[in-house]
């Protein structure tokens, strides 16, 4: 079982909002790496062939695991052939509150000044439904964490309560399709690497024969 975790994190991550998840699995006897950028600054380019780099130190290491947050999850797979091609591929992978499809809210903000200056290439992608239909799921044991909450955040003040969502990522964003496994918790999508049911989720995923 690998020991090792890869921390793939979002557009706009922040350390203190992946600090309990660190020190979870730190005190579960893992060590955990994260990878950062800066969608506002970066190519899309650039930032993924910085992960390559992450990935492939991570794989020199040993066996490993990644947890690919929010559009981490997405860069994970925009990458997953090269990948496969160096041999460097993970062991198991989460994909939490990572959107598998196009996003809704990125659809309706991706012309908006704002969202372009923060999100940058990263947040077109997001939001093409042609470009992300493109991504294929990881061909190791992949799993994926999402949450659904009662308040309404960005994509709830902009869609309404119609639907089941995190507050930015819609549910049936998330949710991935058979035969991949899907475990939903009570959870913002800001704060699900905090949160103990989606931590417990992980950890039990991570440490169970697939």
């Amino acid at each position: 079982m690998a020991r090792q975790i890869l921390f793939i994190d979002g557009v706009g991550g922040k350390r203190y909002m992946r600090g309990a998840l660190v020190r979870y699995f730190e005190r579960h006897g893992y060590t955990v790496h994260c990878f950062d950028y800066l969608a506002s600054r970066q190519s899309l380019d650039a930032i993924k062939q910085n992960l390559m780099h992450a990935l492939s130190q991570a794989a020199q290491r040993g066996e490993y695991s990644v947890i690919g947050y929010s559009f981490g999850g997405v860069l994970l797979r925009m990458l997953w052939n090269e990948i496969s091609s160096a041999a460097i591929q993970p062991s198991k992978v989460v994909l939490l509150a990572s959107p598998i499809g196009a996003m809704r809210l990125g659809a309706r903000l991706r012309d908006w000044r704002i969202y372009r200056l923060l999100c940058g290439e990263c947040g077109q992608f997001a939001a093409d439904r042609a470009q992300m239909a493109t991504l294929t799921m990881p061909t190791v044991p992949t799993a994926c964490v999402y949450g659904t909450w009662p308040w309404l955040g960005a994509l709830g003040i902009l869609f309404g309560f119609g639907f089941a969502h995190d507050g930015m990522v819609a549910a049936q964003e998330a949710a991935p399709p058979a035969p991949w496994p899907a475990i939903a918790v009570s959870a913002s999508h800001a704060f699900i690497p905090s949160n103990p049911m989606a931590l417990d989720a992980i950890g039990n995923w991570l440490t169970a024969t697939h």
